[in-house]
């Protein structure tokens, strides 16, 4: 498959706007009772506009219609070649910080490494197509429509086993840097492993951190620039990446007891840390780089806290408290309550969207999901109320913040979409066991929902209802169920240690188009960034890479 070439490198004319075909009168016939007048060769009106009309039409179109578009005629066909029209449609399916993570996970630093990456799924003269377009202005969203179009023709994956770390414990968890050149796992051996991609596709380990007790999390900032450890023994660790390639630490933080979380804030500068001792820190970053305590909260029972995408607000749940209290942040750093919410029993779900102007929680008792809206002076106003006649299992916001999702025990999931401020119903998908997830895909068009052995993938249709395109089953509970990066493919993991990939079909179904069978039991998978990569997380305390490339 070549990839689409942008405008700017446009080196000659495009074909001559098809000539439209002289209309003849044509005789009078009687349909229905009146009076029809038939023409044929009628060609499409868009051909009599300007190129530049042209273009701000297409430029509206979404990804479906531009690929009819372009099997109009020939015309059309070079007009979005040339215009990368759709590369740019499937950019716009991403909101803008997704598709600033997208790019960060292009593993190109020069010419050969570009060739290395793209080998196991581009032809050789799709690989130089692009390195001849790498300085276009356009070429990041190029190569990532293009990846993404390769491996969804690939009608089935190699599977390699790339890396296998073996830890002496039981392994809590593994997660991908954002830009997919490093991972990190957390062991209750008391240690963090850092391992790093190299350009010749392996992986090296650069870094061990080492605690005095189990390490229940760790976690890379949304830069990936630094890394946190949340540890038993009551410290978290920061670690810094260099410019040479290697892991320095840059802060221990103390707590009276364990640390149960620590995340970092949507820019990278703070970290939330919460200990089972009642005490919640915020660590932020100066100016200098250094890292000091902005803030700490006291509060019986913490269980979590929530700070905003924005990072301007946060929520703190206790499993005691009725009262909800939202922080604000003040100049000075410091965060003070901006808005107070009352409820009858305490909330232990609680999720912002993207834009940080909605808030969703429920609580243990009420069976409910009450979503609040952020009004002009800084308080949150309750907008709706979701009804389940059972406990909520999660809630969880599209990326565009026009849809929620809500998983109930009683085996369904629901979702609301936005309508004149509202939010209605759109949709019940059902299964026979309690729903234990729900979550939607980075380009808000499709959810997968989990239930015992089953998963099931909706899909968002034209008219706005949602459709069930497909049932995965496997014969254990699953445990994962995601969505990659680019929305094409979703993996499903099970306690049955079998890992099933499906892709999206042009035609909306999902095709299966690999299985990954581990020996023991899988707590945990995920994909890479870039999607070319799964990571599973085992109970016989090891984490393995397998990279999926295209079936000869």
């Amino acid at each position: 498959m070549n990839p689409i070439k942008s405008h700017s490198g446009i080196q000659e004319p495009l074909p001559p706007t098809p000539r439209r075909n002289r209309l003849n009168e044509a005789a009078t016939v009687v349909c229905s009772g009146r009076e029809v007048t038939p023409y044929y060769h009628n060609n499409s009106p868009l051909l009599d506009l300007p190129e530049l009309t042209q273009l701000k039409i297409i430029r509206c179109l979404g990804l479906r219609e531009i690929t009819r578009l372009a099997k109009v005629c020939r015309y059309f066909r070079y007009l979005v070649k040339q215009n990368n029209a759709l590369g740019r449609a499937w950019n716009r399916r991403f909101p803008s910080p997704h598709l600033y993570q997208l790019k960060a996970a292009i593993k190109t630093k020069d010419e050969q490494q570009l060739r290395d990456w793209l080998a196991p799924f581009a032809n050789k003269g799709t690989i130089e197509s692009l390195i001849e377009h790498r300085k276009n202005i356009h070429f990041p969203v190029q190569l990532l429509f293009t990846n993404s179009q390769l491996m969804s023709l690939c009608r089935e994956f190699e599977l390699v086993e790339t890396l296998e770390i073996t830890h002496g414990e039981r392994v809590y968890e593994g997660s991908f840097s954002p830009d997919g050149l490093h991972l990190v796992t957390a062991s209750s051996d008391h240690t963090a492993k850092i391992y790093c991609w190299e350009a010749n596709g392996s992986w090296q380990e650069k870094a061990t951190i080492t605690h005095d007790r189990l390490v229940y999390s760790a976690g890379f900032s949304p830069d990936g620039r630094y890394l946190v450890t949340a540890c038993h023994d009551g410290t978290a660790k920061i670690y810094g990446l260099e410019d040479h390639g290697s892991w320095e630490e840059k802060a221990c933080i103390s707590h009276k007891g364990p640390i149960i979380s620590a995340t970092f804030s949507a820019n990278s500068r703070r970290v939330v840390i919460n200990s089972f001792y009642n005490t919640l820190k915020i660590i932020g970053q100066r100016d200098n780089g250094s890292w000091e305590v902005e803030d700490t909260f006291h509060r019986n029972w913490i269980t979590s806290a929530k700070l905003s995408p924005d990072g301007r607000h946060m929520i703190i749940l206790s499993s005691l408290d009725h009262v909800v209290e939202i922080h604000g942040q003040l100049a000075a750093g410091l965060w003070e309550v901006t808005s107070t919410i009352q409820l009858k029993a305490p909330v232990f779900l609680a999720d912002f969207s993207a834009d940080s102007c909605h808030l969703v929680l429920s609580t243990n008792r009420n069976h409910a999901a009450i979503i609040y809206n952020l009004q002009a002076d800084g308080l949150w106003k309750e907008m709706d109320r979701i009804e389940h006649d059972n406990l909520i299992e999660s809630a969880n916001f599209s990326a565009d913040c026009r849809h929620v999702v809500t998983a109930c025990k009683n085996g369904m999931a629901i979702i609301h979409s936005q309508n004149a401020g509202s939010w209605e119903e759109k949709a019940c998908i059902e299964h026979s066991e309690k729903v234990t997830s729900a979550s939607f895909s980075a380009d808000c068009q499709h959810v997968v929902t989990t239930s015992d052995a089953i998963a099931k993938i909706s899909s968002l249709q034209a008219d706005g209802s949602w459709a069930l395109k497909a049932r995965i089953v496997h014969q254990d509970e699953v445990v994962s169920a995601t969505f990659s990066a680019d929305a094409c493919h979703v993996l499903t993991a099970s306690v049955d240690g079998v890992v099933k990939i499906y892709g999206l079909e042009t035609n909306g179904s999902w095709l299966k188009k690999a299985v990954i069978q581990k020996e023991t039991e899988l707590t945990a998978a995920s994909f890479s960034p870039d999607s070319r990569n799964v990571m599973t997380v085992c109970k016989d305390d090891t984490v393995r890479i397998t990279e999926l490339r295209k079936k000869n």
